[in-house]
C-alpha cells in the first residue's frame, strides 16, 4: 500500500514514514499543506495522515482543496472546538482523529492499517 504522511514536524513525518516502510508499505511526505496537495494530485494512496496545523496550507485547508477520495486519518495536538474541527470530524472522508504526542509509532501504523 501507498501512504502520505502530511505533517510540519520533521521528526514525527520521517518516524511514521520510516514506521510504515518497516510493514513493507510504500510512504511519501510533505512537510506543509501546499505540497500535500501537489503529492494528492498527482500520486495515488491508499490512505492520508493529515496534520491539521502546518505552513502554507492548513488540514482543513487541504480536505476542502482535495478532489480525490481517499481515506484521510488527523494527526494533531490540537484538539480545540472551533469550526474547523467540526468540519474536519463531519468530512465522511475523516476515519479517526490520533492525538499527538504518540508514545508508540508503530501502534499509530497498526491503527491506520486496522481501519483500511
Amino acid at each position: 500500500m501507498n501512504f502520505l504522511v502530511a505533517d510540519d514536524e520533521l521528526l514525527i513525518r520521517k518516524s511514521l514514514v520510516r514506521a510504515f516502510q518497516s510493514r513493507g508499505h510504500q510512504c511519501d511526505e510533505a512537510q506543509n499543506g501546499i505540497e500535500a496537495l501537489k503529492k494528492i494530485s498527482t500520486n495515488t494512496y491508499h490512505a492520508i495522515l493529515l496534520d491539521v496545523i502546518m505552513p502554507d496550507k492548513n488540514g482543513y485547508e487541504v480536505l476542502l482543496e482535495m478532489k480525490k477520495n481517499i481515506p484521510v486519518f488527523i494527526i494533531s495536538a490540537f484538539t480545540g472546538d472551533d469550526t474547523n474541527i467540526s468540519y474536519i470530524q463531519n468530512d465522511p472522508r475523516v476515519k479517526d482523529y490520533i492525538a499527538k504526542p504518540f508514545e508508540h509509532i508503530l501502534e499509530v501504523v497498526d491503527q491506520v492499517l486496522g481501519k483500511l
